[in-house]
């Protein structure tokens, strides 16, 4: 058996690793290093205990224990490279279904080949005909480009930073830009129902989203007087059709009117109809009225 490091041997071997990356690395204490990644930006402290303690048990596996650091910290030096400021403050969320919208390799792949890693997502809701999650972007020059493990890492190691975050920059966009209602009238939809939208268009694609931040679906309920709550319906990333009539009849209406309006878009969103109340999510049910099960993670 090799001669085990100490706590500071460890640290250095791991800095002597990544120093092809220019991240000027610096040993606060063993086993803890922070990493600058420019003026202006913020300083990446990472702990390595949990990884030395592993090394410990089993001194044989040192360069595997390591490689996953260094792969991680490659992926963020690779171009492009966003501002910390830049992230915080254009990150915005999409829901996608990955049974209707399947992520291709380099989407979800951990290969070192992928220069900026895999997308950054979190899983919403998993049934048997659906898969949703929610993607987080940057919108530059109006345009939603799909943020990458390395792209969010310098600034936002823990991720449920970028949960809160992404959800709070919608919500504040909503309030600047407003909501718009538009009735819908078909022959066969009595429940009363409203097509939601954004004042600007530039943020079409995180509507759907809407129905992960609770004060935005409270308002709703407020504003349309839904004593019972809501039901919704998201057929697509860009479509909110919500309801105040929560009885069964209006539940299978929605529920008809969401396969319809989802069979007309290549990547469908969802066929379920999503119920609230005060602003949260009580359950989400398929056509036949059986609940699926509540979302996942708690969102608000």
């Amino acid at each position: 058996m090799p001669e085990l490091l100490s706590e500071q041997e460890f640290t250095e071997r791991f800095t002597e690793a990544i120093k092809g990356y220019e991240l000027s690395p610096r040993c606060k204490e063993p086993l803890l290093v922070e990493l600058s990644y420019g003026e202006g930006e913020p300083t990446l402290t990472l702990s390595l205990k949990d990884s030395f303690n592993q090394y410990q048990a089993e001194p044989d596996k040192l360069e595997e224990l390591m490689r996953p650091f260094v792969e991680d910290l490659g992926w963020t030096v690779q171009p492009p490279r966003y501002q910390s400021k830049e992230l915080y403050e254009l990150t915005l969320p999409t829901l996608r279904n990955f049974y209707s919208k399947a992520p291709g390799d380099s989407e979800l792949s951990s290969d070192p080949a992928c220069p900026k890693g895999p997308i950054v997502f979190e899983q919403v809701l998993k049934a048997p005909t659906e898969f949703l999650i929610l993607q987080f972007h940057i919108l530059k020059d109006d345009q939603y480009v799909p943020l990458r493990k390395g792209d969010i890492l310098p600034c936002m190691p823990d991720p449920s930073t970028i949960i809160r975050l992404s959800l709070n920059n919608l919500a504040i966009k909503t309030e600047v830009a407003g909501l718009t209602a538009t009735p819908l009238q078909f022959d066969n939809l009595k429940a009363r129902s409203w097509l939601i939208g954004l004042g600007d268009d530039r943020f079409s694609q995180s509507i759907a989203a809407l129905t992960c931040i609770s004060q935005a679906m409270k308002s709703l309920e407020e504003t349309f007087k839904g004593e019972n709550g809501l039901i919704a319906i998201i057929p697509s990333a860009d479509q909110l059709i919500v309801s105040i009539d929560t009885d069964e009849q209006s539940v299978a209406e929605l529920g008809v009117l969401a396969r319809q309006l989802a069979a007309q878009t290549t990547a469908f969103l969802s066929t379920f109809v999503w119920t609230f109340k005060d602003g949260n999510l009580e359950a989400v049910q398929s056509l036949d009225l059986q609940e699926i099960t509540k979302a996942e993670p708690e969102l608000s």
